[in-house]
């Protein structure tokens, strides 16, 4: 059983690491997306959303309008960021949650920021 746990713990870091990742590389595609042909309207973030959801999809991850920010966008010589938030459910979700470890599904996020190119 110690095992079971130890294999399942490492299951769950490496899923939290794994779309730690996942979410980076959307953001970056994002905010390289804006970065490159910034729009301060529905297109440009429409362009900027199908970057991201490829990137995501890509890797077996689905990210959602709702999940995505944009902040900064979009004056050449200035930044642009993308951030992405996540909820992940863990194998332990119900272990964590009844030894007042965590409460409900893991949060994980990711930023990234580009200066917009002329």
């Amino acid at each position: 059983p110690i095992l079971l746990v130890l294999i399942l713990g490492a299951m769950d870091l490496g899923r939290v690491f794994y779309v730690k990742t996942v979410l980076t590389n959307a953001a970056r595609e994002g905010a390289n997306t804006l970065s490159r042909y910034p729009s301060n309207n529905t297109a440009g973030y429409n362009r900027a959303l199908a970057a991201i959801q490829a990137e995501g999809n890509s890797s077996g991850v689905t990210i959602t309008a709702g999940e995505v920010t944009y902040t900064g966008c979009c004056e050449i010589g200035f930044p642009v960021g993308v951030t992405i938030e996540k909820d992940v459910d863990l194998v332990f979700d119900g272990f964590l949650d009844a030894v007042g470890i965590i409460d409900g599904p893991v949060t994980i996020s990711s930023s990234v920021t580009m200066v917009v190119q002329p």
